[in-house]
């Protein structure tokens, strides 16, 4: 079994660049002619302290994942398939292992391509399969698609590339093609810089029982906007992103129901030396009901050292992040107050 590191893009990484805006090098290990495999293994030490008077300060120490990505791809056709499975112990006790993406396709010699089965939206710098996330706990929580099943289809020349998908529900993933969701995405990638807008709807209606002024039965036009950049000079990398939502609907542990919202986050990491790196974020979300009120408006900021103890074909870091957060909306499982975690994340 030989390890190595892909210098190339083969049809199976071109496809998960397309649709996942993973980084451009991956490690992979060779199990077979046309099979590889890589993994990843993430977990971390958290505390809490809210300002509430009667919320009590947490420690919890949990595997955020084990993951296995298992990849085949036929040289001389461009077909491919990929496999992800994942295990945790941070959930509910019917979710500690599932097969988080299962799907296949075929890339083309012209840049162009498609899958189709399970997989995951590529909305988001910090989203699902994020860009290059530094610190664990994330800007604004769980607003981003997430698992979706259907067809999609991507095509890059040169700096630019084009993404998009017919799924059963942008954010729902319920299987149920009644009331599809559409995603699509444009992207812009030079040498020092990524650029993506991603554009995502979703039709959906949801019970409301527990509203009197609203009708039992809500018809939703879930909307999200989100664009994104990230720009490398040197040692310094700086990112920025904006979100806007609409008929959303979704529950966020606050005081209602947010209706339509809007986010931003602004970021920026610096390369002390070889093995130590330093990240600042500062983030802030505001939401509305359905009738216009504001019910969360929330911010933070979080400073992050990291320590890369290995690099290359193994990626080994040790990461602190310290989040001071202000305002009404739960992040991370703070509302007003501390966060403090812990963690390592292994890549091989």
């Amino acid at each position: 079994m030989e390890k190595k590191i892909t210098h190339r893009l083969s049809a199976c990484t071109l496809a998960i660049l397309a649709c996942t805006a993973a980084p451009a090098t991956l490690a992979q290990i060779e199990i077979g002619e046309g099979f590889a495999a890589t993994g990843q293994f993430d977990a971390g030490y958290r505390f809490t302290d809210a300002d509430a008077d009667n919320t009590e300060q947490t420690q919890t120490f949990s595997t955020n994942e084990f993951q296995i990505d298992l990849d085949y791809t036929h040289a001389d056709t461009g077909l491919y398939a990929h496999l992800e499975l994942e295990g945790r112990t941070n959930d509910s006790s019917d979710n500690q292992f599932r097969t988080e993406a299962a799907f296949i396709g075929r890339n083309f010699d012209n840049g162009a391509g498609f899958k189709m089965g399970k997989f995951i939206s590529p909305s988001g710098y910090e989203g699902a399969e994020p860009w290059d996330r530094f610190s664990r706990t994330t800007a604004f929580g769980g607003i981003f698609a997430y698992l979706q099943n259907g067809v999609a289809g991507y095509y890059q020349s040169g700096i630019f590339n084009v993404y998009g998908a017919f799924v059963d529900g942008t954010w729902t993933g319920d299987n149920d093609i009644t009331d599809p969701g559409v995603e699509l995405q444009f992207g812009i990638t030079t040498d020092d810089s990524v650029t993506r807008l991603t554009m995502a709807y979703e039709k959906y209606d949801s019970e409301d029982s527990d509203n009197d002024d609203v009708a039992d039965t809500l018809e939703q036009d879930r909307t999200m906007v989100n664009l994104w950049s990230q720009y490398t000079l040197g040692n310094l990398t700086v990112a920025g992103e904006y979100n806007y939502l609409t008929d959303m609907n979704r529950d966020l542990n606050g005081p209602g129901v947010a209706w339509d919202g809007q986010a931003y986050m602004v970021f920026a990491k610096y390369s002390l030396s070889p093995a130590w790196k330093l990240g600042v974020r500062f983030s802030e979300a505001e939401y509305e009901d359905i009738d216009g009120n504001t019910i969360s408006d929330s911010s933070e900021v979080t400073v992050t050292p990291r320590y890369q103890v290995l690099s290359g074909d193994v990626n080994w870091d040790f990461r602190a992040d310290f989040r001071f957060q202000d305002g009404d909306n739960e992040i991370a499982g703070v509302q007003d107050g501390f966060l403090f975690e812990l963690g390592t994340t292994l890549k091989f």
